[in-house]
């Protein structure tokens, strides 16, 4: 009896381990299959696509997820500057529905312009960019007229940084940072439409006419978006230089922060 009772232990352990052995197997089979999200898409439009001076433009992003249209975006903004402009020009765009997000402008002056849209939505970032001509201006006067300017030594760094180099930056910090108060900056760094990894990105810190400046190193948390904590020590303005570096290309863009 005893021979047979140790038998049946035996028997009833091993079945035990291979019914937790398929669980296991099971558990990981599922895991493997869950995909991961889908990218969010943004379709940039301009309407009329070549608007004339002191006319109403319509400017539009499309925001989609796979097949969804997504219309709880964290953030959505359009950057827009004239060619050879330092200065850019940012407007919130306002929620239409069907994941359709737009502002209204018009442009006093005709020439060649860039418009980014810069997408938040569902942890992931976005930020398309798309060139148009106001007046009819065509991209090929308008190179020249560069071409000239850079020969008599105008040139902007601005422009260099989204046509030479390629990279367009979208800066983040929050709405409202405190003296003494630890706080994080973001920028979110894209090429050719595709997040722009693998980089060493610095934030250069400074207020008003200081001289000293502080140089702090990011962390590439996921792919494109880099980030860094910091303190600002009094109230005031604050220019934050991001400064960006991977083989060739070394490119910067100022932002300017007011710490309450």
């Amino acid at each position: 009896m005893k021979h047979k009772s140790l038998l049946m232990l035996f028997v009833v352990s091993i079945m035990v381990i291979a019914a937790g052995c398929g669980t296991s197997k099971e558990k990981d089979t599922s895991s493997q299959n869950q995909q991961p999200p889908a990218m969010i898409d943004v379709a940039l439009k301009i309407n009329p696509e070549n608007p004339q001076p002191n006319k109403e433009v319509t400017i539009s992003a499309t925001v989609t997820q796979g097949k969804e249209k997504v219309d709880d975006a964290d953030e959505m903004t359009f950057e827009i500057w004239k060619d050879g402009q330092e200065k850019h020009e940012k407007i919130q765009g306002k929620h239409k529905g069907d994941g359709v997000y737009s502002i209204t402008k018009s442009f006093p002056e005709a020439g060649k312009y860039f418009v980014i849209s810069h997408v938040t939505a569902r942890d992931m970032h976005n930020m398309p960019q798309k060139e148009f001509s106001v007046g009819g201006a065509s991209a090929a006067n308008d190179q020249a007229q560069n071409a000239e300017h850079h020969e008599e030594g105008h040139d902007s760094d601005h422009h260099d940084h989204h046509d030479a180099a390629g990279v367009s930056m979208h800066f983040m910090a929050a709405k409202d940072v405190k003296a003494n108060v630890k706080t994080t900056l973001t920028v979110h760094l894209q090429k050719d439409n595709s997040a722009f990894n693998g980089a060493r990105v610095r934030f250069e810190v400074w207020k008003a006419n200081e001289e000293k400046h502080k140089f702090i190193e990011t962390k590439e948390n996921k792919a494109g978006e880099y980030a860094a904590e910091t303190t600002f020590p009094t109230t005031g303005e604050y220019t934050v230089k991001v400064h960006v570096e991977k083989g060739e290309i070394h490119t910067h863009e100022e932002n300017t922060i007011t710490v309450h």
